[in-house]
């Protein structure tokens, strides 16, 4: 169990026990990393048996991505349980990214990496793992491009932002030509408003993901 709350302890809301060295999530998120890169990496290798070395690091870089990492960690909430001590500064999302990672250092020491394995896998495949690793899409620009081509008026309002203690979330809605065509969540609201262009892409346009 300390493992865990390890991982769930940012370095602000560390005590330091000994000169240098913090009891925070630093050093289970640097294996994490490399555990993560490794999981994703054996996948990639057995289930592309034709693929270059490059296609596959560029794949792999698809998912472990910083901006997938702290979406699927912003839709887990760890938020709402890891540790931190930054006064009234705003949490920035990549922290989500980086209790992730600690988390899956902690499940390998913890349980060993074929359980690792599973447990990451399984969250990375329904976050869209497979859809994700043949996709580069910039919504919103892709958009952008559509509504000149177009002549159409794109929108971008926020209708709610919550206060999660340090960590804010950003509710954020499309409009094309004043109709409401899409909605996001995120941590920021450049996230939010890719979230909201990818569910209004997927309507007005046809995206080959």
């Amino acid at each position: 169990m300390a493992l865990y709350e390890t991982a769930l302890r940012h370095a602000s809301a560390a005590d330091e026990i000994k000169p240098g060295v913090k009891n925070s999530n630093e050093r289970l998120e640097f294996l994490g990393d490399a555990i993560l890169d490794s999981i994703v990496a054996h996948y990639l290798f057995t289930k592309y048996p034709s693929l270059t070395e490059g296609e596959l690091t560029k794949m792999k870089s698809k998912v472990v991505r910083r901006d997938n990492l702290n979406a699927i960690g912003f839709e887990l909430k760890l938020y709402e349980v890891l540790k931190v001590n930054i006064g009234n500064q705003e949490m920035h999302e990549s922290l989500m990214g980086n209790a992730l990672e600690a988390l899956f250092g902690a499940m390998f020491l913890d349980q060993g990496y074929k359980t690792t394995r599973e447990v990451a896998l399984k969250l990375l495949k329904e976050h869209g793992l497979d859809e994700r690793v043949h996709s580069d899409v910039d919504y919103k620009s892709k958009l952008h491009e559509w509504s000149q081509k177009h002549r159409r008026t794109l929108q971008y309002s926020v209708l709610n932002q919550k206060n999660n203690g340090p960590y804010m979330e950003y509710h954020i809605q499309l409009e094309i030509d004043g109709e409401p065509v899409g909605q996001g969540k995120g941590g920021s609201k450049k996230a939010a408003e890719q979230m909201a262009a990818k569910e209004a892409a997927q309507k007005v346009l046809i995206v080959n993901e």
